[in-house]
């Protein structure tokens, strides 16, 4: 891992933990066909381990105390988004947080390395993602609110 800032660190866990969260909630991925749904569970929580990972990944050559402070910053951070998205569909959420990956990645903020726990994650998500962006006035809502994300962990200091 390369010499990265508190910051650089705490920016490379959050979509990791957002995502993360995100998985965590029942019903948010529900198979097409009940009978995959066994198979479906299995996918999900073998995502969600690539997720805790990648969520871990950016602090792992930090002593037990600077990685507790970071990861408690970035919980904080995190809890308060998530918060937010308690009125909201979790098609709008997971659309959401698509166009803050994709706004990541091209960036190059974020780089899925071939691989490493968060491009495993994301290849199986991203589809997931995909299949929710039918509607374009949903798609434009999805957009904006990914714009005020961004901009709100930027008062966070993060991303600047």
């Amino acid at each position: 891992m390369p010499n990265l800032t508190d910051r650089q660190r705490v920016e490379l866990a959050f979509p990791a933990y957002l995502l993360f969260a995100l998985t965590s909630a029942p019903g948010v991925f529900v198979p097409a066909e009940p009978d995959l749904a066994a198979r479906a569970e299995a996918d999900i929580a073998a995502m969600r381990v690539d997720l805790k990972a990648a969520c871990f990944e950016p602090l792992d050559d930090l002593s037990e105390k600077k990685r507790g402070a970071l990861l408690r910053r970035v919980e904080r951070i995190g809890k308060g988004v998530i918060v937010e998205w308690k009125d909201r569909s979790t098609l709008s959420v997971m659309l959401t947080l698509w166009y803050f990956l994709k706004d990541l990645t091209d960036r190059e903020v974020l780089i899925l390395w071939e691989g490493s726990a968060m491009e495993r994650a994301t290849s199986k998500l991203l589809p997931m993602f995909a299949h929710g962006f039918d509607g374009q006035e949903r798609d434009a809502a999805a957009e904006a609110q990914a714009r005020q994300l961004f901009a709100r962990l930027q008062a966070e200091g993060l991303y600047a």
